[in-house]
């Protein structure tokens, strides 16, 4: 797990705060008894994690397709190739979401805008290391990858057995 303390905190901050303001709905679903801590999501999500990434087309249309993740300090972090039609929606529009499921036994939800990691930013060897050790390759060597991550704006949590996450 890489998540500092305080990047731990600031995750389950913004699980509070969404369900806060979440819909009778919605809490009646996201139970206090069914709501995972930002620890136990952290812990969770470690190595690769497929999610279902969703950008928005120029035509202000939905589109959603499945896309490997890494979860570090917090925050999805993801790579594709540029010529990737996501690539385009997100330059024209960096509205983002991505969720990562199984089944109805876990889910985490994160909306947001794109953040992207290019090798100037002050993350990138951090994240470029991360995925690196993952795949056992470097991603540059795959095509003409960009590395991005989601900034939340909101994010929740939601298992239909929290006891089986255990927490570091």
């Amino acid at each position: 797990m890489r998540e500092t303390p305080e990047e731990i905190a600031e995750l389950q901050r913004m699980f509070d705060a969404h369900l806060a303001r979440a819909n009778p709905h919605m809490t009646a679903i996201v139970t206090p008894k069914r709501r995972l801590s930002a620890e136990q999501v952290a812990n969770h999500l470690q190595g690769t994690r497929i999610v279902a990434f969703a950008t928005v087309s120029p035509k202000g249309q939905p589109r959603v397709s499945p896309l490997d993740s890494l979860f570090l300090h917090g925050r999805f972090t993801l790579s594709t190739d540029v010529t990737a039609t996501r690539i385009a929606h997100l330059r024209a529009n960096a509205a983002c979401s991505a969720v990562y499921m199984e089944a109805d036994r876990i889910a985490v939800v994160a909306n947001g805008t794109v953040e992207w990691i290019t090798r100037e930013h002050i993350d990138h060897d951090e994240i470029h290391a991360a995925w690196q050790d993952t795949y056992h390759s470097d991603p540059y060597t795959w095509g003409d990858i960009v590395f991005f991550r989601i900034a939340p704006i909101s994010m929740w949590a939601y298992a239909f057995h929290p006891e089986e996450f255990l927490a570091d």
